[in-house]
């Protein structure tokens, strides 16, 4: 999925196929605001900075492009780790046995599923680890794309929120269905309203 070009992606998304479906769309939207955010962090690179500024920012960008990566991964796990699960769905339960094993399948099925938008929501948990020294290093002029990037990673955080609602809705195991609706209803929100308030602080910074 990764490598079909972006207008190919969204004709497919929009289409009847299963694939690609709302979470690599979710993948694709982190992916997009991470990198909005790296380009003006590597723009605003500058030898005014301090020696403490400039190794933050480096070390930051560091790490933001292993967040890229993970997003991008993300594209098209969301399909291959979805496999499991379409399988099980299409087990025959004609007899008691046979749907305990499609039972078991879909279980197993479900938390394989369910990882790419936990691993989505744990990324933009790290990313959002000392953020606030990371906005007065980038310059004014490119500024608004890092209220872009944050944008963008909020949608895709609360996308994946809506990947573990359905599929914890359907786990047996009360205990992971407590941590997926957990992590889809309080670590989301905690992660949104940090992200709403770096977007403030932009927008304070392009106020006329």
């Amino acid at each position: 999925m990764k490598e079909l070009k972006i207008t190919d992606f969204v004709n497919q998304l929009a289409s009847d196929q299963p694939t690609p479906g709302g979470g690599a769309a979710a993948g694709v939207t982190a992916s997009l605001g991470i990198g909005a955010i790296l380009m003006a962090m590597i723009f605003s690179k500058t030898k005014k900075m301090t020696e403490e500024e400039q190794e933050f920012l480096l070390g930051k960008i560091d790490q933001y492009q292993q967040s890229k990566e993970v997003f991008i991964g993300i594209i098209d796990r969301d399909a291959t780790e979805f496999e499991p699960l379409s399988k099980a769905y299409r087990m025959p339960k004609d007899s008691e046995e046979e749907q305990a094993k499609r039972h078991q399948a879909i279980q197993e099925g479900l938390e394989i599923a369910s990882q790419p938008p936990i691993d989505l929501v744990q990324e933009v948990d790290k990313i959002l680890v000392d953020f606030d020294r990371v906005i007065p290093l980038i310059k004014k002029m490119i500024i608004s794309d890092v209220g872009v990037g944050l944008q963008m990673l909020r949608s895709a955080l609360n996308a994946s929120s809506l990947n573990l609602y359905i599929n914890g809705g359907q786990l047996s195991d009360e205990g992971k269905q407590k941590e997926y609706y957990e992590l889809a209803d309080q670590k989301v929100k905690e992660l949104s309203e940090k992200l709403d308030s770096y977007y403030e602080e932009v927008k304070k910074v392009l106020a006329p």
